[in-house]
């Protein structure tokens, strides 16, 4: 017997409305991933020619030096970097002078050519000069670590301890040792980045002291530096030291949360 095949209408399979609910669900899940991925090609991408920048600046550094590579880019006062590690970069400074003197924060998310960076470029305090008493050097925190999100490294003890020092070099200077002297969470409202120079002893003395004992961990440095403190007079110890405060957001705990890790050097 020859099977009858049903051709009367409404008894085929029937769309419900579930059904139509699961097929839009589906669609927009595909359209979700599409667009997942190409954010995350664009990032990598993003990342490839960040990486790239930087190691064609790192390049000419080691190659020229600062003070050459500063004839090329004008707003570079000079370049800080942890020996042994990728932690190297420039440092800019806009806010006194040029094109960008209105804007001192120009490099927040901008390259070393100019052109927008996610990344931004380190960049120094407009209230300081390379020969304040602390120079407060701000940089992004870049997930994985990188850029100046590896400073949270220095929040391990073990790393703390292993990494005394970094190097800050000025365009027209010799590299310099800055030996850690405090690792510091923070807000973006603590006194410690009101810092840059004092005029005065006792003030220069007790923005030293708040900084020793504001530190995560303690070194040797740092119990020098008290020591120093203790039995000397404000007067003799006035401009002794020079800081360095690279600093670095802590979004992740809270928008206004702040890491500072400090090196000094004696004048």
């Amino acid at each position: 017997m020859e099977e009858q095949l049903n051709t009367e209408p409404g008894k085929g399979r029937k769309v419900t409305p579930k059904k139509v609910i699961l097929f839009f669900l589906f669609l927009c899940l595909v359209v979700i991933a599409v667009l997942l991925g190409m954010r995350l090609k664009q990032v990598k991408d993003d990342d490839e020619k960040q990486d790239e920048i930087v190691h064609e600046l790192q390049d000419e550094k080691d190659k020229d030096g600062v003070k050459k590579l500063h004839k090329k880019y004008k707003d570079m006062i000079g370049w800080v970097k942890i020996n042994g590690t990728e932690f190297s970069y420039p440092v800019m400074q806009t806010g006194t002078k040029g094109h960008h003197k209105d804007d001192w924060m120009y490099y927040l998310h901008k390259d070393v050519k100019g052109n927008y960076s996610f990344y931004g470029t380190p960049f120094l305090d407009v209230r300081c000069t390379v020969d304040s008493d602390n120079l407060i050097i701000y940089g992004h925190n870049i997930n994985g670590r990188r850029y100046f999100g590896y400073l949270q490294n220095f929040r391990e003890e073990s790393f703390f301890r292993k990494h005394k020092s970094f190097y800050f070099t000025k365009v027209n200077d010799e590299e310099t040792t800055y030996q850690v002297v405090a690792v510091i969470e923070t807000t973006k409202y603590a006194p410690y980045y009101d810092f840059t120079d004092y005029g005065n002893d006792q003030e220069y003395a007790d923005a030293v002291s708040r900084i020793l004992s504001g530190s995560k961990f303690h070194n040797d440095m740092n119990k020098r530096l008290k020591k120093e403190l203790n039995e000397n007079t404000v007067e003799a110890f006035f401009h002794k030291y020079q800081f360095v405060s690279l600093s670095t957001c802590r979004t992740s705990e809270g928008h206004d949360k702040r890491l500072l890790v400090i090196g000094c050097r004696e004048r």
